[in-house]
């Protein structure tokens, strides 16, 4: 297993990647976004010399809230280019996956839509990756009203769409964490952690929650993962950040016995 953080976007970028790098990170989960970490506010050269001099790795994450599954067929088209517009940096910078996150859509429109309009938009998000050395992975959503079934059509028409796995959006409505596992752990490329009570994406810390996270890690060891895991908890004291990266480790530890 290797960890990683996200960094905030409220914060500069540079910034970011040097505290992983002081506090033993193994790569740095970028997302590209406002209000801090668009495309256009990354010093690019500078940030690809940080993780350079500190061996950090390097995992790319697209804006949460691009809206693949608009109704509007050139809001989609906007979307999908502005997710692609991120290739040549984050290729740049050494990542090897990118995530992209499947979306809902207004209530009035048939489920079968939402389906057909996020395969319709990471079909081409996949091909236009792929002459940047790039692997396109989809995160699932924090929304309980997206199914595992709706899941599993998306991913059987986009075969070569990775699956990003956050177990924290996975345990809001309910907890989806094993039925997920068990649909998607053949292709599972990256997991997110964070901590809620099951009502909201909290971003808490590990332990302040109610997500059986001891039990998550087990899960993963005995599907076979032991890749990357990004934390993205986002608290105003960090020092909750580092503690739950020593829970994570001493609960990934743990499930090996």
């Amino acid at each position: 297993m290797r960890v990683g953080m996200m960094n905030d976007p409220r914060r500069d970028a540079c910034d970011e990647a040097r505290w992983a790098a002081e506090h033993g990170f193994d790569f740095l989960d970028l997302t590209i976004e406002g209000p801090a970490a668009d495309l256009d506010q990354l010093d690019v050269p500078q940030l690809k010399a940080i993780l350079t001099e500190h061996g950090l790795g390097l995992v790319g994450h697209t804006a949460w809230y691009l809206p693949f599954a608009s109704p509007h067929a050139r809001v989609r088209a906007a979307a999908v280019a502005c997710a692609c517009d991120t290739f040549a940096t984050f290729a740049e910078m050494g990542a090897t996956w990118v995530n992209v996150h499947i979306q809902p859509i207004p209530r009035l429109f048939p489920s079968e839509q939402m389906i057909a309009w996020n395969i319709e938009s990471f079909a081409a998000i996949v091909e236009r990756a792929r002459p940047y050395g790039l692997r396109v992975m989809a995160e699932n959503t924090p929304l309980p009203a997206i199914y595992i079934s709706d899941m599993e059509q998306i991913f059987a028409a986009v075969p070569e769409l990775g699956f990003h796995f956050d177990i924290g959006h996975a345990s809001i409505g309910g907890d989806r964490v094993e039925g997920m596992l068990k649909a998607f752990a053949d292709r599972l490329a990256h997991v997110h952690v964070s901590d809620n009570r099951g009502r909201s994406d909290d971003h808490t810390a590990l332990g302040a929650g109610t997500i059986d996270y001891p039990k998550a890690m087990r899960l993963l060891r005995e599907y076979g993962y032991d890749g990357t895991i990004t934390l993205e908890v986002f608290t105003p004291d960090r020092d909750y950040l580092l503690l739950s990266t020593r829970k994570l480790r001493e609960w990934w530890d743990a499930a090996r016995a």
